[in-house]
């Protein structure tokens, strides 16, 4: 006979040396991407580059969500009704991804006004006029628009650099401003978040719960690598997801800690 009663998730040991020091050495990390020398844009490691990039972007940041909240609901401890902790923490978190991301494009951003590193460069070889004349196109589609025009006209389009495919089009999406990088901004939040609670609610293998900021810092330095991003873009994305990520891992950890759950189900 099964026997159904109110238990608190099961906790495992707190580790918070541990967290300390990775998420410093991942702040370390995305500082040293500085000295990193630049990349042929049209070789085999700037694909993999923008492969990385892609990981933590529109497409990949969801998946990478998806699975995480997966590995850690079932396979965490976890006293009971994995299910509906698993869609409340989807629901959180994609309600914090989407309310940062929309602060970040529409007001963060514009407030400092930072031209990305690839718009400067085109600058200096002739493709646009200027950087400033340039983000005078008040949205992101007519600066697009304008550049896919003199990529492909002369000429402009023989002065810019030899591109891959992707990364060509990934230098034409890519029209906003610049500080700080969202890419790395949404995964060292969700990264924050799945480190902290893998910590807490012992995930397996174990190891798993090490992975997700080291993913993160390694999204930012395809940031830096694609020319998209400074040092200062993706430094400044890190530190404020980690923040981020730790004020939304305490508060979904007052949630489950508190939570009944119930055995066998």
């Amino acid at each position: 006979m099964t026997q159904s009663f109110d238990a608190p998730a099961v906790v495992g040991p707190w580790r918070p040396g541990w967290l300390g020091l990775l998420m410093a050495g991942s702040l370390l990390a995305l500082l040293a991407s500085a000295a990193a020398p630049a990349i042929n844009l049209n070789s085999s490691l700037a694909l993999a580059a923008w492969a990385v990039s892609a990981s933590g972007g529109f497409v990949g940041t969801p998946v990478v969500l998806v699975l995480g909240v997966a590995w850690l609901t079932f396979t965490g401890r976890f006293a009971g009704r994995r299910r509906s902790t698993a869609l409340a923490l989807l629901i959180g978190l994609v309600g914090v991804l989407a309310a940062q991301a929309w602060i970040n494009e529409r007001v963060v951003k514009p407030s400092f006004g930072t031209a990305r590193p690839h718009i400067r460069e085109l600058a200096n070889l002739g493709v646009i006029r200027s950087v400033e004349e340039f983000y005078l196109l008040d949205t992101k589609k007519k600066r697009t628009e304008e550049l896919g025009h003199l990529f492909n006209a002369e000429p402009a389009a023989s002065r810019i650099p030899g591109l891959h495919p992707l990364v060509r089009a990934h230098w034409l999406a890519k029209t906003g401003h610049a500080f700080p990088s969202g890419h790395t901004l949404a995964t060292v939040t969700l990264a924050t978040v799945f480190t902290v609670l893998g910590s807490r609610f012992g995930g397996r293998p174990h190891w798993m719960t090490w992975l997700f900021l080291p993913w993160s810092v390694l999204v930012g330095w395809s940031r830096h690598l694609l020319r998209v991003h400074s040092t200062s873009d993706i430094c400044g994305g890190g530190l404020a997801g980690m923040i981020l990520g730790l004020l939304a891992a305490w508060a979904l950890l007052q949630w489950l800690e508190r939570r009944p759950g119930e055995t066998g189900r």
